[in-house]
């Protein structure tokens, strides 16, 4: 899914005086606020929009003549309630592209845009289309031809729009999987929760696919067992449907229950988990991933439910520190004289208050009194893959240092701060070494300093950073053949066969520890 931004108006909290403008792309995307903010009702937009994005993609060629179409909303009876009640102008939504691919010099990119919703017709759509030469908008000539194939438009002025990147982002809304914040597996009789399948209907589904003949579906049963076996700390983990299907059997450590004897915790994994490794969607919409889930679960629970979208986890928290420490954009919510208004959530390094935002205390309350400092949020997760396999990964508490904001020298007002929630503290950090006998980075080294100096553990890395300890092999399981592991001291950003830092944590997810076991991050992180 190409970066994309969205400029929403009238849409319920969301007027044209202050629009929802937000940026979306690969991987995760928090938005927090208090209730009646507004984010539960920009994910459900695109549950109530998911016919919108189809007609987009699928019906193009009229749309570029100027053609309009009668559009459906998904569960929602009377289509005034789209509309903001704060004014009577229309509601719009304009998509702009803002990484777009690279494109033949005979073809025109379309890179942005906007449908206007009328309402006195709100189930009618008026498109426009911008190209990417001088933001022209497009003949309305019909077209010459719709190759599919090359995802091409030929008007019929002979004129080619490439429309690639905007097809490629309307499949990956169209095809997204919207959770909502109440999630229960042991309803009986069949249904659904929005996108979930509930009840019989999710236990009938769960039991085709692990005892059917064929294997990938197999497979993905296995996958979401494997995390849970391992997010919850089992020495064993056996889920069945009862021989009614109307619940799940399941062993734990080799002794039977009935799923509703186990919690609401253990339920949301595997509905939430089980429905994403079934639908295998493109973008996952989740409304309060923590409900039910003690800190220390949290970020494993998202980490594990994004190995199942394609693209991305886009989601709503009332925790900050949830968001601080795995999203890659954040957005805060607020509700003003019942309007909502949205902006990037600017991240502060106090870390006292940042920790406490993590929920510390509730951290402790389970014996987790470790910090371990890591450079950034990309390292936060990838660390606690690592963690993960040595079964500390709920003992530890990660905390990212927004990397030269922090990772530096001259912040030992802020380490020592840190030292007053607890004195069991470390810190790993990249050495950006080019070279076996090169020094790390100038300011690796004053932080490191500066931690010794206040007895933290610390591990500037030996090789230049974290992603050159991953093998070879999880590299191509992760993402493909074509990708190959880094020279111990090779440049992610200068090597022309290199990833984006955002994948680190899902290469790290099938390594084994083995592969790093007797390197420096491997023998430091056994120590914790």
């Amino acid at each position: 899914m190409q970066d994309v931004r969205l400029t929403i108006k009238n849409y319920r909290c969301f007027d044209d005086r202050n629009p929802l403008i937000i940026d979306l792309g690969r991987n995760f995307t928090a938005l927090i606020g208090p209730n009646n903010s507004g984010k539960s009702s920009f994910l459900k937009f695109f549950f109530e929009f998911r016919v919108f994005w189809g007609l987009l993609w699928g019906n193009l060629p009229g749309f570029l003549q100027g053609g309009q179409v009668n559009l459906q909303l998904n569960d929602i009876p009377d289509p005034e309630e789209i509309f903001s009640n704060t004014n009577k102008r229309d509601f719009s939504i304009e998509i702009e592209i803002k990484d777009t691919t690279a494109e033949a010099t005979n073809q025109l990119k379309i890179v942005r845009a906007i449908c206007v919703c009328s309402r006195n017709s709100p189930h009618r759509l008026d498109f426009r289309f911008f190209t990417n030469e001088n933001n022209k908008v497009l003949s309305k000539g019909g077209p010459g031809g719709w190759h599919e194939q090359f995802v091409l438009v030929q008007s019929a002025e002979g004129v080619i729009y490439n429309v690639v990147d905007l097809v490629d982002i309307a499949k990956s809304f169209q095809s997204a999987l919207y959770i909502g914040p109440f999630r229960n597996a042991i309803n009986e009789g069949a249904g659904s929760y929005y996108d979930l399948a509930i009840g019989s209907s999710f236990i009938q589904t769960w039991d085709s696919w692990k005892t059917g003949n064929t294997k990938a579906q197999n497979r993905a049963v296995e996958a979401v067992t494997s995390d849970i076996h391992q997010i919850f700390d089992y020495d064993r983990l056996e889920i069945n449907a009862s021989q009614d299907k109307k619940t799940l059997a399941i062993y734990v450590n080799r002794k039977p229950y009935r799923l509703p004897e186990l919690g609401a915790g253990l339920a949301q994994f595997i509905i939430v988990l089980g429905n994403a490794a079934i639908r295998r969607p493109s973008v996952i919409l989740i409304d309060e991933p923590e409900l039910n889930l003690h800190p220390s679960l949290q970020i494993d629970f998202l980490t594990s439910l994004s190995s199942y979208a394609q693209d991305a986890v886009i989601y709503a928290t009332h925790s900050i520190g949830l968001a601080r420490t795995t999203a890659d954009r954040i957005y805060s919510f607020q509700n003003v004289d019942g309007r909502s208004l949205v902006k990037p959530f600017e991240q502060i390094p106090n870390y006292t208050e940042f920790v406490g935002e993590m929920s510390f205390s509730a951290f402790k309350e389970i014996g987790c009194d470790r910090i371990l400092l890591v450079e950034g949020v990309h390292d936060v997760k990838t660390v606690q893959q690592f963690l993960r396999m040595l079964r500390k990964d709920h003992r530890v508490v990660i905390i990212p240092l927004g990397g030269d904001q922090l990772a530096k020298g001259g912040i030992e007002a802020e380490l020592s701060e840190l030292k007053r929630l607890s004195n069991n503290i470390s810190a790993l950090v990249d050495s950006e070494r080019d070279s076996e006998k090169a020094e790390p980075k100038a300011e690796r080294k004053a932080f490191a300093s500066a931690c010794r100096g206040l007895g933290i553990d610390v591990c500037v890395t030996q090789r230049r950073a974290i992603e050159n300890y991953f093998s070879g092999q999880a590299i191509k399981m992760a993402l493909g053949d074509s990708y190959q592991a880094l020279g111990p001291y090779e440049s992610l950003k200068e090597s022309p066969n290199g990833w984006s830092k955002t994948n680190n944590w899902k290469i790290a997810r099938q390594m084994n520890f083995a592969d790093i076991e007797n390197m420096d991050i491997g023998e430091f992180l056994k120590k914790l």
